[in-house]
């Protein structure tokens, strides 16, 4: 039979009942717009060309650090353009550059926002910092 000492059953109610209201305050402060703090804490940046555009997902080819394929289950409906326009994301052709904003939790990678890149550019719409 497995015997707890008191204070060892105190302090594991205390932790229980101090981290459950953080953590419902921070599940309700949780939004999907970029400017505010993500479920996974920060946003990651991949500049790259895309692979494949589907309903179900997009996949990118990140050239940030180690090269890779990367596939985000949800994805903005609509690209930003550098002219200020938008165009639909299934639009996208396989090898058109874009930056991709996005967060990852539990290996699952969401995409908050796509930008339609320029490989010698700066900024949003650029691959150069």
């Amino acid at each position: 039979m497995l015997r707890i000492h008191p204070q060892t059953a105190k302090l594991a109610y205390a932790c229980l009942f101090t981290t459950l209201p953080l953590a419902a305050s921070l599940a309700a402060n949780a939004s999907t717009t970029y400017g505010t703090v993500p479920v996974g804490g920060k946003y990651k940046d991949c500049h790259g060309y895309v692979r494949h555009v589907s309903l179900a997902n997009i996949r990118v080819h990140c050239i940030d650090g180690i090269p890779s394929d990367m596939s985000f289950i949800s994805y903005p409906k609509f690209v930003d353009l550098p002219g200020g326009k938008t165009i639909q994301s299934k639009d996208l052709k396989t090898g058109t550059p874009v930056h991709v904003i996005y967060t990852q939790s539990l290996g699952v990678r969401h995409a908050y926002k796509v930008y339609v890149a320029n490989p010698r550019g700066h900024g949003l719409y650029g691959f150069k910092a």
